[in-house]
């Protein structure tokens, strides 16, 4: 079936099915409403009991304290009498304060003319004390809408005991943020309100453990429950709550017309705007049958051909619309795509071109090794060849180390832990010491290696080993990249604050299409040819690969990197046909460490690389 067919087929026959759907979903949203609605007015309940619990405790604490004393003050009636006095005289809605012994006698006593407690009441509170626990009781012996507080703490041998004015419960609860026409009422454990806010005081004492919705907290500590009060005969929503052990109940209730009424409208509207929504989609899918239907066969089509290895398909993407859009997303995706597919074939070309590099760079001279070391196991070997034998082994045998040395190095800069000293370097004992060991690879090569006679230069701040390593792989490039019989010059001088060590020869110069990534990793250069006839040409074919010049090209991009570990840079300013001159650039050693002030790069007209 068509796009078309399909939408009008959606359109009309998924109309009913929708508003069913939708009517069941709105009912179940409104449940989900009304239950977190619920949930709210049990933590509103949990918060008040909690505020409550809290203030309790404020009133338990010097209780506790008196409690604490040791047996022979609370024997001491003087100093007991003191302390109590201190603990009631900052407390403005406490009545009395004492301390009564195992038969209820009064040890001490604050003020000295309190009345005694109403027996009932005090035989109550010492049972709870004798078993080590504290207690709070409601004395309404003051009469209907008046009571106290009774607040015991357990007591070596008795139990210290305080009223307070119930009034106190409204500067507890005063400030606690609920809903708005909320209404917070506070049950004691015989369940008579000591608290209502919003309502006269006519209510306070009203006994309502008729309610039956109160066993709800008998088995748990929150509740919800839908009940008429007995106080205005208001319908509410109540969120009930245990005080801990107290017995103590808070009551949070909501009207129910208030509490769903607006979650009820919010449903309403949803339930229009859903009708709305079914119509104007019933509506787009006729519009949109009408201008999809071709872009996207046309897309389909480009998908295909480009699932199937064509990656030039693309997408008609003229227009503003969103199939348009699509269609541009789709080319965009498509060049990345290619460019990705093309720079994948160039990493699997660089990766076997590199296994292959390695490869040659382990496998000759360790054919080398083997066959050397064969000539030298025969008897009748000549002294001089042994010793040319040995010789070459031995280089061999460092090629082998530097090729891993350049490998360890790379690993350690990919995973940024290469590691430099910063000490005082002597530059003369490092060019020297260069010179000494490239000496013989020049002379294969017939070049003449030297050394400027002007060196005198300040000691730089760098690792000696490594500066030694990137200078002779510098010079050792400069031997194999110049063409047989060239010159080649180490010389070094001090240049705007620094030193610079510069490493010139006189080949054929490095091509303007090199210079951008001479120093990536497993790039190599393409070597100067070997005949003089060749210095001048300019075509492609003097910068044919040479067989005789190795390396995996790691050796530019370890001496950068080297060189900004040890707070310098490298540079090279080339001319084709002319020669290179690579340079060094450390910072000075300074009394104490080290001066690594940058230097400004220079242009004067000719190619500089660095950093």
């Amino acid at each position: 079936m068509s796009i078309r067919g399909r939408l009008l087929t959606l359109a009309i026959g998924g109309v009913l099915p929708l508003l069913i759907v939708g009517l069941a979903v709105l009912w179940i949203v409104w449940n989900e409403k009304r239950n977190q609605l619920n949930e709210s007015l049990e933590q509103q309940a949990e918060l008040v009991g909690v505020v409550f619990d809290r203030w309790l405790d404020a009133q338990y604490q010097p209780l506790r304290t008196i409690a604490s004393y040791p047996p022979d003050h609370l024997s001491d009636p003087p100093a007991l009498k003191g302390n109590l006095h201190a603990a009631i005289i900052g407390r403005p809605h406490w009545v009395d304060l004492r301390v009564l012994d195992s038969t209820g006698r009064v040890m001490a006593i604050e003020p000295a003319g309190a009345g005694n407690l109403p027996t009932g009441l005090s035989d109550k509170l010492l049972d709870e004390a004798k078993r080590g626990a504290s207690d709070i009781e409601t004395d309404w012996t003051r009469g209907e809408g008046h009571y106290l507080l009774a607040v015991e703490a357990p007591v070596e041998g008795g139990a210290v005991i305080a009223r307070i004015e119930g009034s106190a419960l409204k500067d507890a609860l005063h400030g606690i943020t609920l809903p708005e026409r909320a209404v917070v009422t506070l049950l004691d454990q015989n369940h008579r309100i000591i608290y209502r806010s919003q309502t006269t005081e006519s209510a306070v004492g009203l006994d309502l453990s008729g309610m039956n919705q109160l066993s709800a907290v008998n088995e748990r500590n929150t509740a919800v429950v839908v009940s008429r009060s007995s106080v205005d005969e208001v319908e509410r929503v109540y969120g009930l709550s245990r005080v801990g052990n107290t017995g103590y109940v808070v009551m949070v209730g909501v009207q129910s017309a208030i509490l769903y009424a607006s979650a009820w409208r919010q449903l309403m509207g949803y339930a229009v705007i859903g009708l709305i929504l079914v119509f104007c989609t019933v509506t787009a899918a006729l519009l949109i049958a009408r201008s999809i239907a071709r872009p996207v066969r046309l897309l389909n089509l480009a998908a295909e051909e480009f699932g199937g290895g064509n990656f030039s398909a693309r997408a008609p993407a003229n227009g503003r619309d969103e199939m348009s859009s699509l269609g541009r997303n789709f080319n965009a995706m498509a060049e990345r795509l290619q460019k990705r597919e093309e720079r994948f074939a160039e990493l699997d070309r660089l990766k076997s071109e590199f296994v292959s590099t390695v490869s040659h760079e382990l496998r000759t001279p360790l054919t080398t090794i083997k066959a050397l070391t064969r000539l030298l196991m025969r008897e009748g070997l000549d002294e001089s060849k042994r010793r040319e034998y040995i010789e070459t082994i031995s280089v061999e045998c460092d090629r082998q180390i530097d090729l891993v040395l350049n490998l360890l190095d790379l690993s350690r800069i990919e995973g940024g832990v290469l590691r430099v000293t910063h000490q005082r370097v002597d530059v003369q004992e490092v060019i020297s010491s260069v010179v000494k060991s490239e000496t013989r690879s020049a002379e294969k090569r017939r070049h003449d290696l030297r050394l400027d006679t002007n060196l005198k230069v300040p000691a730089v701040c760098a690792d000696p080993k490594e500066l030694r390593r990137v200078l002779s792989n510098i010079v050792e490039n400069a031997i194999k990249y110049t063409p047989d019989g060239g010159r080649i010059v180490l010389s070094a001088l001090r240049q705007d604050g620094q030193v610079a060590i510069s490493v010139t020869d006189n080949g054929r110069g490095i091509p303007p299409e090199d210079m951008p990534i001479l120093f990536d990793k497993f790039h190599r250069g393409r070597p100067a040819p070997h005949s003089e006839a060749m210095r001048g040409a300019s075509t492609d074919a003097e910068f044919l690969e040479d067989a005789d010049v190795s390396g995996v090209g790691l050796g530019l991009y370890l001496a950068r990197n080297v060189m900004e570990q040890m707070g310098g840079r490298i540079t090279v300013e080339s001319e084709v046909g002319r020669g290179s001159t690579f340079k060094l650039h450390l910072p000075v050693w300074r009394d104490g460490g080290c001066n690594k002030r940058n230097i400004e790069e220079r242009d004067d007209g000719k190619t500089v690389v660095g950093r």
